[in-house]
């Protein structure tokens, strides 16, 4: 209830975020998924629908799926008086995906996977909703394993209580693994955000942003020396992953 709580309350906010909307991560997830005219697509924790929106004219149908009635609501008016007439919007849980077995060619889920209790749950889902040699892909925060006092996953949680933690690339591949994935192509890239930028859309007076800014206060020489922190331009780097996979062993 928490995490819906959260999205509830900054819907609007996310819906009109720039860096949701765009963002180095959606184009790679799209161009990797090597989509066909006939796949049908699902994409976990659509938010406003900012990747069944982008994949919808590439593919047969397009299902966006969220646990908030909130964001969901958004995506279906910004689906009415779409071009594309085969995007659908559905109430699920990532964990407890509402439909049948093999039911999809395509699974994304971008930038959600760090709020997913349980990635076992919800990678046994999708390996089930998936049909044979289904794609899927993901695109998260990424841990890096420099970071050895888990600061990053810290921050992240001064931020956003509802946030569970990143892992590194080298745990998504074994957790993959572990649930019948073979990795096909992987990308990891760097960015870098300012404190306000990354605290959006909550503000550096709140406390959240008081929170998140005694955290870096308190560990300010390692912060220069794992993420780069500039205090002039009160900027930091993050790192992004974006992981295919396809259903099934290597062959």
């Amino acid at each position: 209830m928490q995490l819906q709580n959260f999205f509830i309350r900054h819907a609007n906010e996310y819906s009109r975020s720039e860096g949701h909307m765009h963002g180095k991560d959606l184009d790679l997830l799209v161009s990797l998924l090597d989509l066909k005219k006939d796949y049908k697509a699902l994409d976990v924790g659509t938010g406003p629908g900012f990747v069944a929106f982008e994949i919808a004219d590439k593919i047969s149908v397009s299902v966006g799926m969220d646990i908030t009635n909130e964001m969901l609501d958004i995506a279906v008016k910004k689906s009415i008086g779409n071009k594309n007439k085969n995007l659908i919007f559905v109430r699920g849980d990532a964990m407890d995906m509402p439909f049948p077995n093999g039911s999809f060619n395509v699974i994304t889920c971008r930038r959600v996977n760090h709020h997913i209790k349980n990635n076992d749950k919800f990678l046994a889902e999708a390996f089930r909703v998936l049909n044979n040699n289904g794609i899927l892909g993901i695109t998260d925060l990424l841990k890096p394993i420099s970071d050895k006092k888990d600061v990053f996953n810290k921050l992240e949680k001064a931020r956003d209580a509802t946030y569970v933690g990143s892992s590194s690339l080298d745990d998504w591949f074994k957790l993959l693994k572990q649930n019948g994935f073979t990795i096909d192509t992987f990308r990891t890239f760097e960015m870098v955000e300012t404190f306000e930028s990354w605290l959006s859309p909550l503000n550096v007076g709140s406390q959240a942003g008081k929170r998140a800014r005694n955290l870096i206060k308190k560990n300010i020489k390692y912060f220069k020396e794992v993420f780069n922190y500039d205090e002039k331009s009160d900027s930091f780097k993050k790192y992004r992953m974006v992981i295919i996979a396809k259903k099934g062993p290597e062959k």
